[in-house]
């Protein structure tokens, strides 16, 4: 009698429930060690980004001061009785920037840029400003309820360019950011602060030269003061300068006031 011959002698084998388990634990080993490198390229894309965009920022600032007898922006500006715009729109409406985009950061966290438009500053009424992700530094152009359209803080007042900051990425809708301790201990009242830490607790800053760095909050203040160019160009209203302030000076007693996320 003929022997019937086996049909499932060639047919392929089954993976076992042991065996699948197998290579779908070394599957997911395999994507959790992608992640991380794909993560951090993502990160450093976005800084890259960042950094550009503050650049870009500082140097609209640089054309507007040029267009304008060499004087630079202030923070705010009243237009009209009871309402102001601020630097950023007045760089817009000059239109010493191009892109909107530009003025927004891809790793400004949740809700993302904001701005002061609708925003009550002194009795005044913010009409004019944008979205942004980058504050001017207040101790280079701070002015207060200014009613003088005309710009009038010289850029040579800037005596270190390539030191003093001119831009600092925010967390808040300040048009303006400022550093004497009592107003940093203030400001971490609402933690995590007005200061950018995304950028693995760093954040972008640029500088009047027109070059930007990554910096911890804590290297702005230290060895030497990046925000006072080695003094205040304008009076502190709420911590009125010492002697010792006109020269280059550090902020140890920052290191006692910053939440760890600044660390």
């Amino acid at each position: 009698m003929r022997r019937q011959s086996n049909q499932c002698a060639n047919s392929p084998r089954a993976f076992t429930l042991t065996e699948a388990i197998v290579v779908i634990a070394i599957a997911a080993l395999l994507l959790a060690l992608a992640i991380p490198p794909f993560q951090a390229i993502r990160d450093a894309a976005r800084q890259t980004t960042c950094l550009s965009n503050a650049r870009q920022v500082s140097l609209a600032i640089n054309a507007f001061a040029a267009s304008n007898g060499s004087r630079l922006p202030e923070n705010r500006t009243i237009v009209s009785k009871g309402e102001y715009v601020t630097w950023r729109y007045r760089l817009m409406d000059a239109g010493a920037t191009v892109d909107e985009s530009v003025w927004a950061c891809p790793s400004h966290p949740d809700p993302g840029p904001r701005g002061e438009m609708g925003y009550t500053e002194n009795g005044t009424l913010c009409v004019g400003d944008v979205r942004s992700s980058y504050a001017i530094n207040g101790h280079v152009l701070w002015r207060g309820e200014k009613t003088d359209r005309r710009a009038t803080q010289p850029d040579t007042a800037i005596k270190r360019p390539d030191h003093t900051i001119l831009v600092a990425e925010t967390n808040r809708v300040n048009a303006d950011l400022r550093v004497s301790p009592p107003i940093v201990a203030n400001y971490y009242q609402d933690w995590p602060g007005p200061y950018a830490y995304w950028h693995n607790r760093k954040g972008v800053y640029a500088f009047q030269d027109g070059h930007a760095e990554v910096l911890g909050f804590l290297e702005t203040g230290s060895p030497d003061c990046r925000w006072h160019n080695g003094r205040d160009l304008t009076d502190d209203p709420y911590v009125p300068q010492t002697r010792d302030e006109l020269r280059p000076h550090d902020h140890p007693d920052w290191e006692f006031l910053v939440p760890n996320i600044y660390r």
